[in-house]
Order: C-alpha cells, then structure tokens, then sequence
C-alpha cells in the first residue's frame, strides 16, 4: 500500500485548551552516514534501512497547534525553492508547507505564527512562497536571535547551508519576530533555545506543567524537539549528528531534557520520525532512553 503523501494526525489535547496535529508535509531522505554520524553502522542498522545509495526515509513533519484563539505552524518542510537536481540529491519528495495544508483542508492565511526551529533547508525552505513572498501572509516567523545572527555570520561552515535568502525575505516583510531564549507565544505554547544542532536551535514545549499530573491527564506536557533529537531512533543522548554543529552542548542539554521527558512523562514529536506520535521516553536498566512501547 502506498504511503500518502500528506496527511494529517488526530488532535491530541494538552492543559490550557492546547490542540496538536501532525502533519505530514512529504518526504527526504538524508545520508544515513551523515544522520547517524558516530554511532557505528552495526547499532544504527538494527531498526532502520537504506536505499542503494545509502539514504534514509525520513518524514517531513509539521505541527499544527491550536491555543488562545491562534494558529501556530511548527516547521515550513523543504519549500518550493529546491532546484530538481536538489531535489533529487536530497530525495525530497513533496516538501510545501502550503501544498501540505491545503491537502488536508487548512487554510495557510489562518496561520498566526510560524515556528521555525533552525534555519537547514528541509525546516525553513518553505518559509517564502512560490511568488518569491512569505508563504504565511499573516504569521509573525518566530526564529531565535542567535540563530539569525549566525546566518549572516562568516563562520565558514555555515556559508550555503542557512536560508538566509528566505530569511532576508521574512525580514523585510515586518513578520520577522526574534526572540531570545525561552519565550511564551501563547499560554501553553513556548518556544525555548537549546542549540546543539546549531547555535540558536529552538524546541516547543507545550501544555502547561501543573503538579498532580497523572497519566493520561491533560496536564501533560509536550515536547518538539527539532534537530536537537530528529527521530525516537536518535534518543540514546550520545548519538550524535555530523550535522550538529556543537556536539558537545547538544549531549548536555539532550541528556537534560531527556531525562525531564522520562520522569515528567512529556509527550513527544519529532521532525523527522516516520511513525505514529506522540510518543514517550523511558529509561531502560542500563541507564540510557528509549521510545516507550
């Protein structure tokens, strides 16, 4: 049976009348080498597979929440912009965040604000439209100072990997809003700085954290955790990305937040993770994490 292109999750409701969806914008399939980075072939090769030229299938997700009367659009996806030889490379397939919302019955000018976690191709590709102008008219595009300093930076590993063309769109439109550090959108909606996979990379916690929560109470809280944890395969905190920029602060702040997503019972989504979400992080007996069953 084939996989649809775009899809849409049931609503999962979290404390402060919080709605998510997932939506499924399309596919890509980045180098597997590269996405697993250091962890040995022989662990990474247990739970997934490659094509014949050695790439994954990985999911381009977006959330789709819904808290205090607005809209907000986690991710943009891949974006129209990608040249077809790109495209191909990168095995994208789909990829438009508008496209994406339209497919599922949304409408793109309801959105109020557009979360952008960092600013790789395949997570703010699609912040600028066909017609060269922010794809989301009336979304405020919430990205972290940092992360928009360091794309106009001369650190020479960043030169060509940064949308800074989209950005410098955004910018000029007045619907660039920086933030600095963790920021609230809107109850039950923030926005926080981890860095790690890049300087200014951002997650989303939402829901609000009362004490008393118990399971299956909608005092939960969730967590999207951008490139900082792409997969549930990626939750062991020392596998790392060659794609992370800073490795060493991308364990400590993993390991952190990890290990608050086991004890708290947060639930999880992920940016790239082909299967059903949310889910939730367990511990195992030799003192590492896992995907709960």
């Amino acid at each position: 049976m084939t996989t649809p292109l775009h899809e849409i999750g049931t609503a999962r409701r979290f404390a402060g009348a919080v709605s998510v969806r997932v939506i499924r914008a399309g596919w890509f399939r980045p180098d597997a080498g590269g996405f697993f980075g250091v962890v040995p072939k022989a662990l990474w090769s247990r739970f997934v597979e490659t094509d014949d030229r050695g790439r994954l299938r990985c999911r381009l997700n977006l959330l789709l929440i819904e808290a205090g009367g607005k809209r907000i659009l986690v991710e943009t996806g891949t974006g129209v912009q990608m040249t077809e030889k790109d495209r191909d490379i990168k095995g994208v397939e789909g990829g438009d965040p508008v496209e994406a919302l339209r497919a599922v019955g949304e409408d793109p000018g309801s959105i109020d604000f557009v979360v952008v976690t960092h600013l790789h191709y395949d997570h703010a590709g699609g912040m600028v439209g066909t017609d060269g102008r922010p794809a989301f008219p009336n979304a405020r595009y919430v990205v972290q100072r940092d992360e928009a300093e360091a794309a106009h930076g001369d650190e020479l590993r960043l030169q060509g990997i940064m949308e800074v063309a989209q950005l410098d769109v955004i910018r000029a439109s007045g619907q660039l809003a920086e933030v600095n550090g963790e920021v609230e959108l809107v109850e039950g909606v923030r926005v926080m700085r981890t860095g790690g996979h890049t300087r200014g990379s951002q997650a989303v916690l939402i829901g609000k954290e009362r004490a008393g929560g118990r399971a299956g109470d909608p005092t939960e809280r969730a967590i999207f955790w951008g490139d900082l944890i792409p997969t549930r395969w990626q939750i062991p905190v020392r596998w790392t990305s060659a794609y992370d920029d800073y490795p060493i602060d991308a364990i400590e702040i993993r390991d952190e937040l990890v290990s608050r997503a086991a004890s708290d019972g947060w639930w999880c989504y992920f940016t790239h993770d082909p299967g059903e979400m949310p889910v939730r992080i367990e511990a195992t007996d030799r003192g590492s994490f896992r995907a709960a069953e």
